[in-house]
């Protein structure tokens, strides 16, 4: 048997940190057994379906290195790949369930079933279909439809049945049928409902196991028991449902919580690298046998074991994405990376001869590329002599001290017939030499003088970046003050 996967996003929001986490595994779980990935597009709720929903769900996999086998871009042999193209197919199979006695017209309106919602609540009982549209007489239905009274199909749920399934992630679940209600599987508008659209769609697509959030466990039986009014066999798809994503409260990541980055889009927007981002997706609720953490899609596709997935609720933590992120950027070739960089910083920078140097002072410190737009800013763009004499007073280094140093800089930089990376040790070793001093009393006046504080990125490296006459008339202004 070919293991096949699907993930089925509804083109109602855009791409979140969640969905990704269930393509990601329904793909990786694929792939590690020699099997096939697909991506379907479930659009049963056409009120709420966003343009540019399906191509930002296809861009974002696509950013994120998650490839599907089947999709409306890479068509196979089970498409189509989008429901809305099967709903008049899907329609006709839920009118043949009622003609075989398995399925039933409902010509409840909306008012009836709130307020049979609203009685069952005020007894402290599960809302559930009254089944009233079951006692109707043939003449009854026949009447109602002559008369085009709005009817939807609900599914016959069985009485005194259990529906049970292996949960490759939670083990044993079973639910009673006596828990159920009877499930609308056409709603009046001749459009499948979720559950019925589903469980066509898997099985003509010959899926063989789902991995989904939590929050699809209530699902299950009412899919299995459409299967098996179908005549489908409900054990031809293994379920696992993976646990929910908290935020750094405990609570399940909302997409109300706008503090949190919790869409692909965002990530791709700041200039983050898309395998870390996948990467680190991959941590929310897996673990790897060898502890590693850092991953390249094919080293995860390798490692990865579903028995190593967690019921635990995952935790998404931002700082934990940065330091994937960073670890990315620190191992990427250095002409990778400056291409990479320039498609997010400022183009006022661009313009700069000492770019190439600038965005490589800062490869091991970043965590997305957009963070280099305020590095340069704070670094090389906010001198200011007052702040100086600030730093000086606070760190108790003279002003003579301060300008003994500078001046001795400055004639080192005199000396050198030009300042790179190679010789920018051996310029501030002669001013080390010339003035006696060293530690703080050396390196701070240098960086200072230079950039304007006191802390910031290796000596050398600024020392290649700064233009060596705007070194020396920082100087001679400071000197002359």
């Amino acid at each position: 048997m070919t293991i096949r996967t699907r993930y089925a996003p509804s083109p109602t929001g855009f791409f979140h940190i969640g969905g990704a986490r269930t393509a990601l595994f329904n793909y990786l779980f694929a792939k590690n057994n020699g099997g096939q990935f697909i991506v379907r597009i479930e659009d049963t709720d056409v009120s709420r379906n966003v343009e540019g929903a399906i191509d930002a769900q296809l861009n974002g996999l696509e950013w994120l290195g998650i490839s599907p086998d089947e999709s409306i871009r890479h068509a196979g042999n089970h498409g189509p790949y989008i429901q809305s193209e099967m709903f008049e197919k899907f329609r006709q199979i839920g009118e043949q369930l009622v003609t075989e006695g398995k399925a039933y017209y409902c010509f409840c309106t909306p008012e009836e079933l709130e307020k049979q919602r609203e009685e069952a609540l005020a007894h402290n009982a599960t809302p559930k279909y009254n089944r009233k549209c079951t006692y109707l007489s043939k003449e009854e239905i026949q009447a109602k439809l002559d008369a085009k009274t709005p009817y939807s199909i609900r599914l016959r749920i069985p009485d005194n049945k259990t529906y049970s399934w292996n949960d490759i992630i939670r083990g044993s679940i079973s639910v009673p049928s006596d828990s159920m209600s009877d499930p609308v599987i056409v709603k009046s508008n001749g459009i499948p409902t979720y559950n019925f659209a589903v469980v066509l769609d898997d099985h003509r697509m010959e899926i063989t196991h789902v991995l989904r959030g939590e929050e699809h466990i209530s699902n299950t039986p009412y899919q299995m028991a459409i299967m098996e009014a179908l005549g489908y066999n409900p054990s031809d798809i293994t379920y696992g449902h993976l646990s929910i994503i908290v935020d750094d409260t405990g609570k399940k990541l909302s997409k109300r919580n706008l503090t949190l980055k919790q869409f692909i889009e965002d990530y791709q927007k700041l200039g983050y690298v898309g395998e870390a981002v996948t990467n680190f997706i991959a941590l929310l609720g897996w673990s790897s046998s060898s502890n590693n953490e850092i991953f390249s899609i094919p080293e995860l596709v390798k490692e990865f074991d579903i028995k190593r997935i967690s019921k635990a609720p995952s935790f998404f933590d931002i700082k934990k994405m940065d330091w994937v992120s960073g670890e990315y950027f620190k191992k990427m070739d250095e002409q990778k990376y400056l291409a990479f960089a320039k498609q997010f910083v400022e183009p006022e920078f661009l313009s700069n001869n000492k770019i190439d140097e600038l965005l490589l002072a800062f490869k091991n410190q970043i965590s997305y590329a957009a963070q280099l737009n305020n590095l340069i800013k704070d670094n090389f763009m906010s001198y200011d002599e007052n702040e100086i004499v600030n730093i000086l007073n606070r760190n108790e280094i003279s002003i003579n001290d301060f300008k003994t140093v500078i001046s001795a800089f400055k004639q080192a930089l005199i000396d050198a017939q030009e300042i790179n990376l190679a010789n920018a040790n051996a310029i501030v070793e002669q001013v080390k030499q010339t003035t006696g001093m060293k530690g703080k009393l050396l390196f701070m006046p240098l960086r200072l003088i230079m950039i304007g504080k006191e802390h910031g990125i290796e000596m050398n490296k600024i020392l290649s970046i700064v233009d060596k006459q705007t070194i020396i008339n920082n100087i001679d202004n400071f000197n002359n003050k």
